[in-house]
């Protein structure tokens, strides 16, 4: 199918183009045309099936979310005033608890408030290795672009910590765990074009070598991005600097596993030396200013990374340790965190800065896709937000006024590869009320189910409070 848009102003994050007044054409999913308003009249308006007409309005590039756990959009109201150590605990504990249709309803729910803020793709770092199938049954039917990175990890925290000397068995016969991949890529990579897979070892502290190694050569033999948490708090980085000869990163590298495929999520807590080795080895980093703030972990050297031109996207991490999947509250909240105790104003991120985060470099991270971009031979990953609003005053620096005042309200449709997902309020694949409504009956069935886990995490919170206690002091 093919579609017209017209009288559009289009961001195109291009550097060549900037900012276009004109119209573009779609066809088969694909940008194949743009063009500014005084050649309008040379473009193949005739061949469109459908035109649209954008009323002077804008046109941006759909945004990607490159870091985020969807089983958590049924977390929210539990625990979030923990830091990371101790709250682990409890997001363990009721992501445990959770069945093949809670995790199906939990991506639904997080797909829709993604798509309502302009999202239409993302990295789902996902923890539950047998659930794994149903969230890929919810991504298809949402009609997002998913990459989806199921966790590797053979290492508990009570073994990284100290607390235990038993080796965990989290990660079962290794042979299993290669046939679960293959499977995996086999029946899902690349489905519809919309559908990846990822290797997702789930932190470096929390697998041993051979489980990254394991990681190293699935990522070789499918020819797919590895995704990971890095350094998120100061106990990891110190516990880490002592348990391995050259910290964590030595211990991903050792394994082959730092180089351009790698992105990791956070990266908080680095030495210069540790950044010059990620910039060296082409590593993307995903920045999460939500979590990092909500779970105490700390200010990410974004600035330094942008400095240095390295790829940095956005994430919003999980539901119970963010505030939304909104790309418009992340890029807001990593504007402002890069002025926190700096005074040299000069490297402070700019809206253009977080917004290219938001858009280009997330998609770039994503298995380098051709999204986040306005531009021929680019997905037609389009969102088009509405100028009749309080953040649209002046007709200038319209990059600023997206990224100070919108909070996606302004947000009129969201196309993916060429077809619409929203238009008019209403998400187009599902009905999102019923998913709402659904998750709201399961909610105290889940903390029935979930009352045993919870009684385990409180043990194990008194022992690890003294510990976080005497580390800090």
């Amino acid at each position: 199918m093919s579609v017209w848009i017209k009288n559009a102003e289009i961001v195109t994050m291009d550097e060549a183009q900037g900012i276009i007044k004109g119209s573009l054409l779609i066809e088969d999913g694909t940008i194949t045309g743009i063009y500014p308003h005084e050649q309008e009249a040379d473009a193949p308006l005739l061949s469109a099936v459908e035109v649209i007409d954008a009323d002077w309005n804008l046109l941006i590039p759909g945004m990607s979310n490159a870091h985020y756990h969807s089983y958590s959009n049924l977390l929210k109201g539990t625990r979030s005033n923990l830091p990371l150590e101790l709250w682990s605990l409890y997001t363990i504990a009721y992501g445990h608890s959770l069945d093949d249709e809670d995790i199906y309803l939990a991506v639904l729910l997080g797909a829709a408030d993604m798509i309502r803020s302009g999202i239409t793709g993302c990295i789902d770092h996902f923890p539950h290795l047998l659930r794994v199938n149903s969230a890929l049954r919810a991504y298809e039917k949402s009609q997002m672009n998913v990459t989806i990175a199921p966790m590797i990890q053979d290492v508990s925290d009570e073994e990284f910590l100290g607390f235990s000397d038993k080796k965990s068995n989290l990660l079962g016969d290794l042979s299993e765990i290669r046939d679960f991949f293959s499977n995996l890529f086999h029946n899902w990579h690349l489905k519809n074009e919309k559908i990846e897979i990822m290797l997702g070892p789930n932190a470096p502290q929390r697998c041993s070598q051979q489980a990254l190694r394991l990681c190293k050569d699935l990522s070789d033999q499918f020819g797919v991005n590895v995704h990971t948490h890095l350094l998120e708090t100061k106990i990891q980085k110190v516990i880490g600097d002592r348990t391995y000869s050259n910290g964590m990163l030595g211990h991903l590298n050792e394994a082959g596993l730092l180089n351009h495929k790698l992105s990791v999520a956070h990266a908080v807590w680095l030495d210069y030396e540790e950044m010059d080795l990620l910039k060296e080895k082409k590593v993307s980093i995903v920045h999460n200013p939500a979590s990092n703030m909500t779970l105490g972990s700390g200010v990410a050297p974004v600035s330094r990374f942008m400095k240095d031109r390295m790829l940095v996207g956005l994430g919003s991490d999980a539901s119970n340790c963010g505030i939304s999947h909104r790309s418009f509250e992340m890029m807001r909240l990593s504007l402002m965190l890069s002025r926190i105790n700096s005074r040299n104003y000069e490297e402070w991120l700019e809206p253009s800065d977080v917004f290219k985060m938001a858009t280009r470099s997330g998609a770039n991270i994503i298995s380098g896709s051709k999204r986040g971009k306005i531009a021929e031979g680019y997905d037609a990953d389009l969102v088009l937000i509405n100028r009749s609003s309080s953040s649209f005053i002046l007709n200038e620096d319209l990059i600023s006024q997206l990224v100070f005042y919108e909070n996606g309200e302004s947000v009129e449709a969201v196309m993916i590869k060429g077809a619409w997902v929203y238009w008019e309020d209403r998400i187009l694949a599902f009905d999102e009320q019923e998913v709402i409504r659904q998750v709201q009956e399961k909610s105290s069935e889940l903390r029935k189910k979930v009352q045993g886990a919870l009684s385990e995490a409180e043990k194990k919170k008194r022992i690890l409070e003294n510990f976080y206690r005497q580390f800090y002091n």
